[in-house]
């Protein structure tokens, strides 16, 4: 009961009180004053229930930074806070930025902040809040899994793209504009310039090997060059380094193929770098 006595008259206080030493701050009490500098997501509001990550950077009145503490993914109601602190973020949103100033003392922070000594109780601090992450429990445990899962899938496609690296032979002196190529036949035709069209042949292979694309099968690739998002930044790439009649073997990392999420498809799992073979056929200028 008096804890929600105190958050009553905090909300009160914020709604209604006023006066300030400070531009734009409306005072909590004594020396405490508050400013709400960024609004948040309010359908991600901080519960005593929710698990909240947030900074709360320490400065000097002319902005000297003394430290910064960060509190990742903790459950609101079971963590012990300075209760002006509390009271604050518990009528906040996920994203939300907070500007408090005041006495060390009054604001109850010098032992939160220990061993990092920000003064005496008299010394005057100004706290900047941002709330980064307001998640319910059921969204964090399924948050959690995706990232294991994320993990396992950089781990995977890490050593994938270690093992192809050194199955194909590529080492340092291959690596050009951050992808692995190698000229496997001299062209003697054109090379490829913005805003005309290449016809190439390839066939891509994840990094262990496994073939997921053949043109040969069929006809050639239409790239219209430099139109956006028509093929990989790395095979892009590639290509502009070769000329018609030209045979190349080249390792595009995954951050030049599909990321960190992979394909839309699937068929290209997260960090999974990617493997091609390619012919450079004809190019219309």
């Amino acid at each position: 009961m008096r804890n929600a006595i105190i958050l009553i008259a905090f909300t009160f206080c914020l709604i209604s009180c006023e006066t300030s030493d400070y531009e734009g701050f409306k005072r909590i009490h004594d020396s405490v004053h508050f400013k709400r500098v960024a609004l948040g997501d309010d359908t991600r509001k901080v519960s005593d229930d929710s698990f909240i990550s947030m900074t709360i950077a320490v400065s000097t009145l002319d902005d000297s930074l003394m430290l910064e503490k960060r509190v990742k993914r903790v459950q609101f109601a079971s963590s012990s806070w300075p209760i002006d602190i509390k009271n604050v973020v518990s009528t906040s949103n996920e994203g939300e930025e907070l500007t408090m100033i005041g006495k060390a003392g009054d604001l109850n922070v010098k032992e939160w902040f220990s061993p990092v000594d920000i003064g005496s109780d008299t010394s005057i601090v100004k706290l900047h809040v941002v709330i980064s992450e307001v998640l319910e429990a059921d969204v964090l445990l399924q948050l959690r899994a995706d990232e294991r899962l994320r993990a396992d899938h950089e781990m995977r496609g890490q050593l994938d793209f270690q093992h192809a690296l050194d199955s194909l032979g590529f080492d340092e002196s291959d690596l050009r504009e951050g992808i692995y190529f190698r000229s496997k036949l001299g062209g003697t035709g054109n090379s490829v310039k913005s805003g005309g069209t290449a016809l190439v042949h390839y066939r891509t292979y994840l990094a262990n090997g496994k073939l997921i694309d053949d043109t040969y099968k069929d006809e050639p690739f239409e790239y219209h060059v430099g139109k956006p998002d028509q093929v990989l930044k790395g095979f892009a790439q590639a290509i502009s380094m070769m000329k018609v009649g030209g045979k190349s073997l080249f390792l595009v990392p995954y951050e030049f193929a599909y990321g960190i999420r992979g394909s839309s498809s699937g068929i290209v799992p997260p960090y999974s770098a990617l493997i091609y073979e390619a012919e450079l056929t004809e190019v219309l200028n």
